[in-house]
């Protein structure tokens, strides 16, 4: 239970988990198909933008069930799974159950704070966004989970526009980085160069990769997504792998195993008297 209980712990619970983060349906009726790049007059960034847009994957509630693997820094992995309910642009519920459908740990997650409730230790913690860009040197809040939890665009930093298009094989990439600074086959690592965000965009304008570049702080974020299947006439990720290359690695893969939309859920979250507030 170490992965576990320091994955908890580091207040790294609500991202994992998120970045773990419509009528029923489930991934065994996936699409099967090769992308081919995508064509676009010009590779107009307002234009493919656009068409990302449209394409995303749009919900007023979301719940799933998923399996998931995090690896911590030291390399232990602990697997376990996760009960997610959304509400879109307002609440984050997510209930853990690593052995014998057993709940662990219950998370609430809104706009502006983050609850934990942990079973095991029956403990209960609340926090602020800002102890997550404290423990990841990163900034994430709301709006980032939600986005990276079904595979949606979402601008890292504030007022950001994406300024160029690059191909790469069967994608193309949107991207903040400004394409008559420099080549892209020309980079090199920078420490005074901002803060770099791109997106992987397939056939069906549908996000495959997204990856943020910190030279400063020699951080980069990623989330890559696999196996689409069709939820309410839209492509649904089945698969989720979020990786933090950085002095202290972690590495979280997410499989959906139910994905219902459409249907308003209770998110219960009442702490028992006698838990100690951390």
């Amino acid at each position: 239970m170490r992965g576990l209980n320091y994955f908890f712990r580091s207040g790294f619970t609500a991202f994992c988990c998120c970045l773990l983060l419509l009528s029923a349906c489930h991934p065994t009726k996936k699409i099967v198909d090769t992308p081919h790049p995508v064509k676009l007059k010009g590779n107009n960034v307002i234009e493919l933008f656009d068409s990302l847009t449209v394409h995303q994957f749009d919900f007023e509630w979301l719940t799933a069930k998923a399996e998931v693997e995090f690896t911590d820094r030291e390399n232990n992995p602990e697997t376990f799974d996760v009960n997610i309910r959304v509400k879109k642009d307002s609440v984050i519920w997510i209930s853990v159950t690593p052995l014998l459908g057993i709940e662990a740990v219950r998370v609430l997650i809104t706009p502006d704070s983050m609850k934990i409730m942990n079973r095991l230790r029956k403990t209960y913690t609340a926090r602020g966004f800002d102890f997550l860009d404290d423990m990841l040197k990163a900034r994430i809040n709301f709006e980032i989970m939600q986005a990276v939890l079904v595979g949606n665009y979402f601008p890292y930093l504030k007022n950001e526009k994406l300024k160029s298009v690059y191909e790469d094989s069967t994608f193309v990439i949107l991207s903040t980085l400004n394409k008559r600074q420099t080549k892209r086959i020309m980079e090199e690592k920078d420490p005074t160069k901002p803060i770099i965000q791109d997106f992987w965009i397939d056939e069906y304008y549908r996000i495959n990769r997204s990856k943020i570049t910190d030279d400063r702080l020699n951080r980069i974020l990623e989330a890559a997504y696999s196996d689409f299947f069709e939820v309410d006439q839209k492509r649904f990720p089945q698969n989720l792998v979020v990786t933090v290359t950085a002095s202290t690695p972690l590495k979280i893969k997410v499989k959906y195993t139910k994905v219902v939309s459409g249907e308003a859920q209770s998110v219960p979250f009442t702490v028992p008297e006698k838990y100690e507030r951390k």
